[in-house]
C-alpha cells in the first residue's frame, strides 16, 4: 500500500519525542543553537511577512509551509508595530529570543518579558538572552525593553497588562513540547490567563505561539488547566499530536510547519500518523480518460435503509453518485421499493424480503449473494435497523462477500454480536468502519472514548477486528491494521447533523468501487466530505448546514480535484 509517496504529506508526532530527536541531533555533530536561531528566525519571518502582507492590504494572510513573500515596504512601517515576547526558561523562550533580535533590527518596537530569572535560562536560552541584551548595550536599540517578571510585583504585572492592552501582536515562547500531564500553576498560568483576557480589550491583538501554544500537551492535545488561544502557530519540523487532536487543536490557530533544518531521517522510527491535504487526495483519486464508461469507473452495491430511515439510504446514493460512482443500486425491504423508485433518480433498486419491522430480512442473503459479483464494493448500514434478522443478515454478508466495504451506523452491530466461537470465520481485512465515539464504545463494550485515548483505541479496534477504522468527530481519526494513521484536517462543527455520516458512507462507497484500497478510500473520503462541508458553509452557515446541502459541496471539491489533476 503506497499511500506515503508524496512529499507534501503532513507527519504528526508526539512532543515528547522532539526531545529525543534533538538529542540525537546533537550528537551527530548539528549544532543546538544553529537549531535554535533557525526556529527563532522562522518565527520572525513569519510574523514579519504577516505585517508586511497586512500592511500592502494583500487579504487573508496563508503562508504555506513558510515559503516567506518579501514585500517591498519601507522599514520604517513596521516601527509603528508594536510586540510583547513573553519567553519562558527552556528553550522555547530561547526561539522567543532569536525572535525578538530579529524583530527589533526590522524596526518594531520590542518588549521582551521573562518569567524566569536568568540564571535559570536553559544554556543556549542563556546565550541568546546575551545577545539581545547586546542590542540594547552596545548597539543601543531604543525600541527594546527587556523586563523580569516577579510573581509577586504587583508592578511587574501591571505593566506588562497595560502593554497588551497598547501592543498589535504577542509572541509566546512561555512553554514548548516538554510539558506533559500536570497542571500549570503559578506565575505562567497568571501570564496564559492576561494575554487570553488581553483580546477581549484589545481586539486587533494577535497571538504567535511558538511550536505549539503554551498549556497544551503536545502528546495529547489535553488542556493543562489553562492554555494560550493562538491566531498562528508557527511549528518545527512536523505538526505535533497536540495540535491536531482536541481540545488542543481549537487553541492552535492556523498552524504552520517549517523546517528548521532537522534532516528527515531522525523522524523515522516514531508515530505513523499523517495529515493529507487536497494534492495528496487529488493524486490518490483514479485518473479517468476517454474510455471511460460507466462499468468501468465503478459499481457499487448498498444495502440500507428501513421504515422510517427512507432518508439514511437517499443520502448514502445520492453522496456515491456524486463522488464518481458509475453505477449504484439500493438493496431494500419489498414494501419501501415504490419510495426509493420516487426518491431516487439515478439509483437502480434491488426490493428483497422483509421483516415485519420494515427491515432487511436474512432470507434476502440469497437475492443479494446473486448479484453481488456485478459489482466492486459494498456500502451497508445506514438505517438499517437494529432488527436480529437484519443484523444476523449483516453478519452474514460479511461472512460470504469478501469485496471492499464500507460498514457504518447499524451495520456495526453485527460486530459487537461476533461470538469468540465464531471470530475466526471472519477476514475483514477488506472492511472499513465508520463508528462515532459511542458506536465504537459500544462495539468494544467501553463506558465512553475520549480524545485522550482515541489514537490507541482506534488501533485496537483495527488490530482487534482486521479492518480500517475511522472513529469520527472532530479530527477525524483513520488506522489500519498495521498501524498507520491519519487525522482529517479538514470539517468542523457543521457536519453536527443528522446524515452527514451518511453522506460519508457513501463517498468512502464510491472510492472503493473506483478501485481504491481501503486506507486510502477511508482518509480521501473523509478529507472530500469535510472539505464539501467547508466550502458550502460558506453560503449556507455552518449552524443551517444540513446533510444534502453536502451533495453541492462534494461537486465543487471534484471541481478542485479535477484542476490539479488534469
Amino acid at each position: 500500500m503506497d499511500l506515503l509517496n508524496l512529499k507534501d504529506i503532513n507527519k504528526i508526532i508526539k512532543g515528547s519525542h522532539i526531545a529525543e530527536i534533538d538529542k540525537k541531533c546533537i550528537e551527530d555533530g548539528i549544532d543546538s543553537k544553529w537549531l535554535m536561531n533557525n526556529a527563532g528566525t522562522k518565527v520572525s519571518d513569519f510574523i514579519t511577512s504577516y505585517y508586511e502582507q497586512t500592511i500592502n492590504n494583500e487579504g487573508p494572510f496563508f503562508i504555506d509551509d513558510i515559503e516567506i513573500k518579501k514585500y517591498p515596504i519601507k522599514q520604517s512601517a513596521l516601527n509603528k508595530i508594536k510586540a510583547i515576547i513573553v519567553c519562558g526558561g527552556g528553550n522555547n523562550g530561547g526561539d522567543g529570543f532569536v525572535c525578538a533580535i530579529n524583530l527589533v533590527k526590522q524596526n518594531f518596537k520590542v518588549s521582551v518579558f521573562c518569567l524566569s530569572p536568568k540564571q535559570k535560562f536553559s544554556s543556549d536560552s542563556t546565550y541568546y538572552f546575551n545577545e539581545l541584551i547586546k542590542l540594547k548595550d552596545e548597539y543601543n536599540y531604543d525600541n527594546l525593553n527587556i523586563n523580569f517578571i516577579n510573581e509577586n510585583s504587583k508592578k511587574d504585572i501591571e505593566i506588562f497588562k497595560e502593554s497588551l492592552v497598547n501592543s498589535d501582536f504577542v509572541v509566546d515562547g512561555i512553554f514548548g513540547t516538554g510539558i506533559h500531564d500536570n497542571e500549570i500553576y503559578g506565575i505562567a498560568k497568571d501570564i496564559i490567563t492576561y494575554i487570553n483576557e488581553a483580546k477581549k480589550l484589545n481586539k486587533n491583538l494577535k497571538i504567535f505561539s511558538i511550536d505549539i501554544p503554551s498549556g497544551i500537551d503536545s502528546d495529547n492535545g489535553k488542556i493543562l488547566g489553562v492554555a494560550i488561544k493562538a491566531d498562528f502557530t508557527i511549528t518545527f519540523s512536523a505538526k505535533k499530536i497536540g495540535l491536531v487532536n482536541y481540545p488542543g487543536a481549537s487553541y492552535a490557530g492556523q498552524v504552520d510547519v517549517v523546517d528548521i533544518g532537522i534532516p528527515e531521517k531522525y523522524f523515522n522510527g516514531y508515530e505513523r500518523i499523517y495529515e493529507a491535504n487536497l494534492n495528496w487526495v487529488a493524486q490518490k483519486i483514479p485518473e479517468r480518460t476517454f474510455q471511460s464508461y460507466k462499468h468501468s469507473v465503478g459499481k457499487l452495491l448498498v444495502i440500507a435503509g428501513s421504515l422510517g430511515f427512507t432518508g439514511a439510504a437517499t443520502m448514502v446514493c445520492e453522496a456515491a453518485m456524486r463522488a464518481g460512482a458509475g453505477i449504484v443500486t439500493l438493496v431494500c425491504p419489498w414494501d419501501l421499493n415504490t419510495i426509493f423508485e420516487i426518491k431516487l433518480t439515478e439509483t437502480m433498486t434491488l426490493p428483497v424480503a422483509q421483516t415485519e419491522e420494515g427491515s432487511l430480512h436474512l432470507n434476502a442473503l440469497s437475492e443479494i449473494l446473486a448479484i453481488v459479483d456485478r459489482y466492486d464494493a459494498l456500502a451497508i448500514g445506514p438505517g438499517i435497523s437494529k432488527n436480529p434478522s437484519t443484523i444476523k443478515l449483516v453478519k452474514e454478508i460479511l461472512k460470504k462477500i469478501k469485496k471492499p466495504t464500507v460498514l457504518d451506523a447499524d451495520g456495526l452491530k453485527a460486530l459487537s454480536s461476533i461470538d469468540k466461537e465464531d471470530e475466526e470465520l471472519y477476514d475483514l481485512s477488506h472492511v472499513v468502519i465508520t463508528p462515532h465515539p459511542g458506536e465504537l464504545a459500544s462495539i468494544l463494550s467501553r463506558v465512553n472514548i475520549g480524545y485522550e485515548n482515541r489514537f490507541e483505541i482506534n488501533l485496537e479496534t483495527a488490530k482487534k477486528f482486521n479492518v480500517v477504522s475511522l472513529l469520527k468527530g472532530s479530527g477525524t481519526l483513520i488506522t489500519n491494521q498495521e498501524g498507520l494513521s491519519f487525522i482529517n484536517p479538514t470539517g468542523d462543527f457543521a457536519l453536527a447533523t443528522a446524515g452527514t455520516g451518511d453522506i460519508l458512507t457513501g463517498i468512502i462507497g464510491s472510492l472503493l468501487c473506483q478501485g481504491m484500497d481501503t486506507m486510502s478510500a477511508a482518509v480521501c473520503g473523509a478529507y472530500i466530505h469535510g472539505l464539501a462541508s467547508d466550502i458550502i458553509s460558506k453560503k449556507t452557515s455552518k449552524t443551517s448546514l444540513i446533510a444534502t446541502d453536502l451533495l453541492e459541496g462534494i461537486k465543487r471539491v471534484f471541481l478542485e480535484i479535477e484542476k490539479i489533476k488534469y
